[in-house]
């Protein structure tokens, strides 16, 4: 009898674990994102940017803390990595129009503006991948797809003629337009992991033609400031110059910069 009450009372405290202890993290992230958003509130931007960072570290990422971190280093004086931490609250969710507006804000502020990346067809692919979140694009996808499943239904079954003729030609429309919806949200899944962009960090970064520290002024490449974005396309480490990056900036310009002088976005 008393080892069925021992049990009784284990299981209740096992039961009463799994329930609160969920929410004792969750009340934990929203008492460092309080605590962050009192100390921003006061003026207090290291300590907001803290714990801000605190809450990201312990939690995991969201485009809000991404958001509230660039707002903590913008208020610093830290234009570079205001910048990164909106690049990446963008890439969890490109809709994010309150992170998009400060960036468009900061970026104004740079010395150096944005550069063309490429071509229209470029521009144009950017410009959808960024339309939704992956997850979105995922969803419109299937929809797509069960849309055309019903097209081909109905070019089965139907017995109207001008039916069939519908079904048939809105279907290779449906079925091309849930390719391309497929295409985009991989693009999108891909942009949230990948870390081929990065921001400079110093007031001011002189890039080089080769990995290393340019000593004429041959080997100086072009000088870029603070907050701007660059493509990585390559890196080498060395034991004598330690770790570069090659970067692209725009389309066609490319040059070596020390990867202490990039934050990843």
């Amino acid at each position: 009898m008393e080892m069925k009450r021992i049990n009784r009372i284990l299981g209740l405290l096992l039961l009463t674990l799994v329930v609160f202890s969920p929410a004792r993290g969750f009340a934990a992230a929203l008492s460092l994102t309080e605590r962050g958003d009192s100390a921003y509130e006061a003026d207090n931007f290291v300590l907001a940017e803290q714990l801000y960072i605190s809450a990201l570290e312990k939690h995991g990422t969201s485009p809000s803390l991404y958001y509230n971190i660039g707002n903590a280093y913008y208020r610093q004086g830290n234009l570079g990595m205001a910048v990164v931490n909106y690049e990446r609250a963008l890439k969890l969710d490109p809709t994010d129009e309150d992170a998009r507006a400060n960036l468009e804000f900061v970026q104004g502020k740079l010395a150096d503006k944005q550069f063309d990346d490429g071509s229209i067809m470029t521009r144009l692919s950017d410009r959808a991948v960024s339309a939704f979140k992956a997850d979105t694009w995922a969803v419109i996808a299937v929809v797509l797809f069960a849309v055309f499943i019903g097209c081909i239904a109905v070019y089965l079954f139907a017995n109207a003629v001008v039916l069939r003729k519908i079904s048939f030609f809105g279907g290779i429309i449906v079925f091309v337009t849930t390719f391309i919806a497929i295409i985009i949200s991989f693009a999108a899944a891909n942009r949230v992991t990948s870390s081929d962009y990065g921001i400079i960090l110093p007031p001011a970064a002189q890039l080089a033609t080769t990995p290393r520290v340019a000593r004429s002024q041959s080997e100086q490449a072009f000088l870029l400031h603070e907050g701007t974005k660059v493509m990585i396309v390559d890196s080498i480490s060395t034991s004598v110059e330690g770790k570069w990056y090659e970067v692209r900036v725009g389309a066609r310009e490319r040059a070596w910069i020390k990867a202490d002088e990039i934050e990843k976005i």
